[in-house]
């Protein structure tokens, strides 16, 4: 039985751009956990997925790091064809307020080598403040 949760795959073993690489490894992980071993080589191929794990074994960071590798080339291929770049680029939905926090967090964690920008959105608060926020992102 193993002693990790980490698998022998290296981030830097997938077809992410340097810039993600840069935010992993100043979010200081190196290896995949079991499910991005598994999922991100799919998903950075645009195939879709359906995975289950525990809490903690980087759900999370696996559908963030294939939507950030997504625009990232979406940008670059719309920059060479000199297409205006819109927002919102991603809209991820999060069943509870507790989750999309927490999902907001990550993304701003793995995120900090990229041009990014991010808007938290839930219920229970000012609804103009937010409109405001998405609006103001570009």
């Amino acid at each position: 039985m193993s002693t990790t949760h980490l698998s022998e795959t290296r981030f830097s073993n997938l077809e992410l751009s340097d810039s993600i690489l840069h935010s992993l490894q100043s979010a200081g992980f190196k290896f995949c956990t079991p499910i991005q071993d598994r999922a991100l080589p799919l998903l950075l191929r645009d195939h879709d997925i359906a995975g289950q794990a525990q809490t903690g074994t980087g759900k999370t960071a696996t559908f963030l790091l294939a939507t950030f590798q997504r625009l990232l080339n979406d940008a670059e291929s719309k920059e060479a064809a000199n297409i205006p770049i819109k927002n919102p680029r991603a809209i991820i939905l999060a069943p509870t307020r507790e989750l999309a926090i927490q999902i907001h967090k990550d993304a701003l964690l793995l995120s900090k080598h990229l041009q990014l920008k991010f808007a938290l959105i839930y219920g229970g608060t000012d609804y103009q403040k937010q409109l405001d926020t998405l609006l103001n992102m570009g």
